[in-house]
């Protein structure tokens, strides 16, 4: 068992340095590893993204939006429904009803 620790201990000491192709051929090898940089292209936000992120996001602006159809919708159209449900509240027929009373009051000039 002495004989192969003197072995292994000679062998520890001798330094052999490698070879100038094995250093190019590793080098070689390790260069054609080497991730190369992605150059990536970044579009620019349009103006219905300006517009997305002025309401707080896309899902925002789908609820703005929506909203504006349904009142757009209730506002021209006027289902029989709508009158009925009036009626029902107001127990009476409904024509027209004032939402804003007041609104003569600032109209008025003194």
């Amino acid at each position: 068992m002495d004989d192969l620790d003197d072995l292994f201990a000679g062998a520890s000491r001798a330094l052999v340095p490698p070879s100038d192709a094995l250093m190019a051929r590793v080098m070689a090898d390790a260069a054609a590893l080497q991730v190369r940089p992605v150059v990536a292209v970044v579009p620019r936000a349009g103006w219905l993204a300006g517009l997305a992120a002025l309401f707080g996001g896309a899902g925002s602006l789908v609820g703005v939006g929506s909203a504006a159809v349904a009142g757009l919708f209730f506002g021209f159209v006027q289902p029989e429904g709508m009158g009925a449900v009036a009626e029902m509240w107001a127990g009476s027929a409904v024509d027209q009803v004032d939402l804003m009373p007041q609104l003569d009051v600032l109209l008025a000039e003194e």
